[in-house]
């Protein structure tokens, strides 16, 4: 990214690098809030520069754009990870964590221009490993009776569209429909890491895999 960029995107990287100064556990849970403020409150701008790009058929810049807008969600949910750790709640930092490790690994699929956020990536991957005790992941198998795609609306495969590519500032997703569970299982490598056994029994209580607190069950 050069001196050629729009005027929005200048500014908008001015503020994402203000934002990256508060990327710290150490960082002052309020100042944190604020700036997640600032970010949801940029929101809307950068949906309305998106919606301008589109309307007027410039691809390459509502993907950009589109890169901008995931960029801000994953400053939005790592911020509220370290307020959560602070807060002494490591299951909604976990969740805050796998949304920003998310939105940032689709940053890097929506534009070139992000490409450098590989290496960000990385950091997120080594907090999971070093703050966070390892985890017991679920995924659903189910059976689809038809996958629609988003973009255009076709059956998913007779169009040229493809899962995870960007199209005039949209990613391209299957639509499942008419579907029915197969089956549920444990897994390494789960599509979603928020997907996780979060207790298992213990002697009639419950106990938290997070904290390993025994906490009561639910239901009793």
């Amino acid at each position: 990214m050069n001196n050629s960029l729009p005027p929005f995107i200048s500014s908008f990287n001015a503020q994402v690098k203000e934002a990256e100064v508060f990327l710290s556990i150490a960082r002052d849970s309020g100042l944190q809030q604020q700036v997640i403020e600032n970010l949801l409150a940029l929101c809307p701008s950068v949906a309305a520069e998106k919606y301008s790009a589109i309307k007027n058929r410039n691809e390459d810049y509502a993907n950009l754009l589109l890169g901008c807008e995931c960029v801000t969600s994953a400053l939005i949910a790592e911020l509220k990870m370290w307020i959560f750790l602070k807060e002494d709640k490591p299951d909604a930092a976990w969740d805050e964590l796998v949304t920003a490790q998310m939105a940032s690994v689709d940053a890097v699929r929506a534009h070139p221009g992000f490409a450098h956020l590989s290496e960000h990536n990385r950091k997120l991957e080594a907090i999971e490993e070093i703050l966070f005790p390892p985890q017991v992941f679920i995924s659903s198998g189910m059976i689809v009776g038809k996958q629609e795609c988003s973009i255009c609306g076709e059956e998913y495969g007779d169009c040229n569209h493809l899962v995870g590519k960007p199209y005039m500032g949209r990613f391209c997703y299957i639509i499942a429909k008419e579907l029915s569970l197969d089956h549920v299982a444990i897994v390494e490598h789960p599509a979603d890491k928020r997907c996780r056994v979060q207790h298992f029994d213990v002697d009639g209580v419950s106990r938290n895999r997070m904290t390993w607190k025994i906490e009561p069950k639910k239901n009793a």
